[in-house]
């Protein structure tokens, strides 16, 4: 992961733990808490639960990428744009409620804070819309997916890269980090060039592919 993304979930992720600290020991999941409460009404766990389940699932898509090349599927993306833009919208609005939230820290210093205030709505747009775009598609490939072969079209394969991510095939259409397949050969990219149709062969479904290998269009 980009030391600047680890940065900016550690610091979020400091910060919904203080938010939800009662005396002195933080409690994450209890988002929805006050400080000065000392009961756990069944209402506020499950609200910090969801919280956190949504906080999790948001992340999946940038651990994951981590390690392997995964790519939503074209057909997906375009379906899901709209329902991404209303999820990214709420997760922003969110985000910036719990960072607004959280009481000060001796630990977070005030420009930290700043930072992060101003960060929440960047940060919780892109959890929310990665969350419906990737993160779905991602996990159906993992739990019932398959050998499948899935039809891209090529933006540009002449990309040195970086250090994540050596000698990309990017593809048109797909959500910003996940529309490249990482560590092709030199042989290949030369022989693709933009509005190319390629295929990516991996386990996935319809939805989305963990990319094991390309191939030309036929």
């Amino acid at each position: 992961m980009p030391s600047d993304e680890l940065a900016t979930v550690t610091l979020m992720v400091t910060l919904m733990c203080n938010n939800a600290s009662t005396g002195t020991q933080p409690k994450c999941g209890m988002l929805l808490m006050s400080d000065h409460s000392k009961v756990k009404t069944p209402l506020s766990r499950l609200v910090g639960a969801v919280i956190g389940i949504w906080f999790l699932l948001g992340c999946l898509p940038i651990f994951v990428t981590t390690f392997y090349n995964f790519v939503p599927s074209t057909k997906w993306t375009s379906m899901s744009g709209l329902a991404g833009v209303f999820a990214g919208l709420a997760s922003a609005a969110l985000m910036i409620w719990i960072v607004l939230k959280a009481p000060p820290d001796a630990s977070t210093s005030g420009m930290k804070r700043k930072v992060a205030i101003l960060g929440a709505p960047i940060f919780g747009y892109a959890l929310g819309k990665d969350l419906v775009v990737v993160a779905i598609p991602m996990i159906f490939a993992m739990i019932v997916g398959h050998q499948v072969e899935l039809p891209f079209t090529v933006e540009r394969a002449n990309d040195y890269g970086s250090r994540r991510c050596r000698s990309p095939v990017v593809f048109q259409g797909l959500p910003f980090v996940f529309n490249k397949v990482c560590g092709i050969s030199d042989d290949f990219r030369q022989r693709v060039t933009p509005g190319s149709r390629i295929v990516v062969i991996g386990r996935g479904t319809s939805l989305g592919v963990y990319a094991e290998s390309l191939r030309a269009f036929d």
